[in-house]
């Protein structure tokens, strides 16, 4: 009875030191997936519900939050279809309120955020990190045709925020007549998108300041990048628990392509787990192409994708 005790007790201990991190990620064949530990946490509230944000350790730094509607599976049971069909719904907010806390509630509803699509049933997503007690947001700038160089040494690289564009007069105005830096409206919503694809989880990362990156969010005007970033600590470690290439829904990587190529939905490749665990359990980034040289064909003629579930957990004993 003794020895149960304190293998129930030795298991809690464990459970608690294993707190992990649950991935899932979808690739389309050709492409490659990228399993990476980022630490990253993503809630969502249903209208009317309260998301809440918590940091065991550190403090919350909110990475993007919207209000409104972006796909119609989302906080949909029980809705009419009227209600769940617009997924063109977005109000952004920063919700600065919780940067800093180490716990945050805040209401999903109109009366917080103002109801930017009347009638659709809308819902909070929020993407927020834990930033470690003492660590300091870096912050970057890069004039138009530069290259910006980020460095975390040993540590790893979290892109908070980015914008390729102007939003002032005076960043990287030297020598540039007023026409250029007059338009201080400037904003590109997609530079985080490329700087966190570019550079999260790297230990340092080069990227160009230009249009060929970013696209020209406002012709004529000269522009810069600007970053912020955090250098963190990265001790968590992948373990792999679920993995298919093949093809299991018609829906999923399916942009234009025919119907014969989405037609087989049920193509499972057997061996698929074992090849993500062999390649990837244990570390903390891992990128392994979608296509056949690695895994096979096995169901030739349809276009396939490859799913993986994996989760990041913070020390190796934890991936047995």
């Amino acid at each position: 009875m003794q020895q149960g005790r304190i293998s129930f007790i030795f298991l809690l201990v464990l459970l608690c030191q294993c707190g992990v991190k649950a991935v899932d990620l979808t690739t389309c064949e050709g492409d490659t997936a990228r399993l990476i530990c980022d630490l990253t946490s993503r809630v969502i509230a249903c209208e009317s519900d309260t998301a809440s944000l918590h940091c065991d350790q550190g403090r919350i730094k909110v990475i993007s939050a919207n209000y409104g509607r972006t796909n119609s599976t989302t906080c949909s049971s029980g809705k009419p279809a009227n209600q769940v069909s617009n997924i063109q719904c977005t109000h952004s907010s920063s919700l600065s309120r919780c940067d800093g806390q180490k716990e945050c509630s805040v209401s999903a509803s109109s009366t917080v955020f103002g109801d930017p699509c009347v009638g659709t049933y809308k819902y909070l997503d929020v993407s927020y990190i834990c930033i470690p007690l003492g660590a300091i947001i870096q912050k970057q700038s890069s004039c138009e045709g530069d290259t910006i160089s980020i460095n975390c040494n040993k540590m790893i690289i979290k892109v908070v925020s980015a914008n390729y564009g102007r939003t002032n007069s005076a960043t990287c105005s030297t020598g540039r007549p007023a026409d250029q830096i007059s338009n201080v409206q400037c904003t590109q919503s997609s530079s985080l998108n490329v700087l966190a694809t570019q550079c999260d989880g790297a230990h340092t990362c080069s990227i160009s300041t230009s249009n060929t990156v970013f696209g020209d969010p406002c012709v004529g005007t000269y522009k810069y990048l600007n970053v912020s970033y955090i250098c963190q600590p990265n001790n968590h470690f992948i373990k792999v628990s679920a993995a298919n290439y093949g093809r299991t829904n018609s829906v999923t990587c399916s942009t234009g392509r025919p119907a014969y190529q989405l037609s087989n939905v049920h193509c499972s490749q057997s061996s698929t787990l074992s090849v993500l665990t062999t390649q990837c359990n244990g570390k903390q980034d891992c990128s392994i192409p979608a296509t056949n040289t690695v895994f096979g064909d096995p169901c030739v003629g349809t276009y396939k994708y490859l799913n993986v579930s994996y989760t990041c957990a913070p020390n190796p004993a934890c991936l047995a």
